[in-house]
């Protein structure tokens, strides 16, 4: 969660009446409890993004999943304990999945990159996913100052896919983790 973005996102969300999975990384939600609590109240699925945004090539696994934990702490006082994982920056290799599959985590990248953080227009970050799209996609798109654009791209995405009947879920629905409503 951030203040620059996060209640614009989930305003957006509601007005479309989209659920969508938010991965909260757990310094953030330490620092924003109050959106990060308002997430999960509005019926959006919680997934961790470990603690500090750490890549897994720059500290050892035994930091890495310190982190994991704390991360975990940090978010499980505000929302549910998430039951999925998205590392940063993709990084990953079998002993992590391995161990986050013991600590109750499904490991979880994505299939669609727009790169808002790049600080791109909400058009040409909606015109990014609306080339890539497909049936069963998980776009990636962040929250913050850097991608303060996004709710905006946000909206336009789904009226555009909507248009062309795609419907929308969260990844543990996508998953088949848990049943749609």
């Amino acid at each position: 969660p951030d203040p620059a973005t996060t209640q614009a996102l989930l305003e957006v969300l509601a007005k479309k009446q989209v659920k969508a999975t938010f991965f909260l990384l757990g310094s953030q939600a330490e620092a924003y409890p109050e959106l990060a609590a308002k997430i999960t109240g509005q019926g959006h699925e919680v997934g961790s993004h470990n603690y500090s945004h750490a890549f897994l090539n720059k500290v050892s696994l035994a930091e890495y999943l310190e982190q994991v934990a704390r991360a975990e702490a940090a978010i499980s006082k505000v929302a549910p304990k998430p039951g999925l994982f998205r590392p940063p920056g993709g990084g990953y290799n079998d002993k992590l999945v391995q161990e986050l599959q013991k600590l109750g985590y499904t490991t979880v990248l994505w299939s669609v990159d727009p790169r808002d953080w790049e600080g791109k227009t909400a058009e040409a970050t909606a015109g990014l996913v609306l080339k890539q799209a497909k049936p069963g996609s998980i776009i990636l798109l962040h929250e913050g100052y850097c991608a303060r654009a996004t709710p905006e791209a946000v909206a336009l995405i789904i009226d555009q896919l909507a248009g062309q009947g795609y419907s929308f879920v969260t990844v543990s629905e996508l998953l088949g983790l848990t049943k749609q409503n």
